[in-house]
C-alpha cells in the first residue's frame, strides 16, 4: 500500500523533471505493486468542453448568417453537434 505522501513527493519529482521511468524502477525496488505505481501515474484526459462550445458558438453565428444570406443551414446542424458533444461531456464529468 502506498501512502500520500510519498505519491505526493513521487509526483513532485515527476514535475520537477525526473523521467517516469526512472521513478517507476525506483518504486518497482521499494517494493511497491503495478496497481500502487499505476495510481501514481495516471494519464491526463484532457477537457475539451470549452473547444466544443467555442465552436459550437462558431457555427452558430456562421449559420445565423448562412441562412441569411444564402438560405443554407449547414453550419447551424455542425452547431446542433457541437452543443450535442458539449453536453455529453459536461454530463460525463458529472458522473
Amino acid at each position: 500500500m502506498i501512502t500520500e505522501e510519498k505519491i505526493k513527493r513521487t509526483r513532485k519529482k515527476l514535475r520537477s523533471g525526473e523521467p517516469e521511468g526512472e521513478l517507476k524502477n525506483e518504486l518497482r525496488k521499494e517494493g511497491y505493486s503495478e496497481e500502487d505505481i499505476e495510481k501514481i501515474f495516471v494519464p491526463h484526459k484532457p477537457d475539451m468542453r470549452s473547444w466544443y462550445l467555442s465552436f459550437a458558438i462558431i457555427f452558430l453565428l456562421a449559420g445565423i448568417y448562412m441562412i441569411m444570406a444564402y438560405a443554407n443551414i449547414i453550419f447551424l446542424l455542425f452547431s446542433a453537434g457541437m452543443f450535442y458533444v458539449y453536453y455529453l461531456e459536461t454530463n460525463k464529468l458529472k458522473k
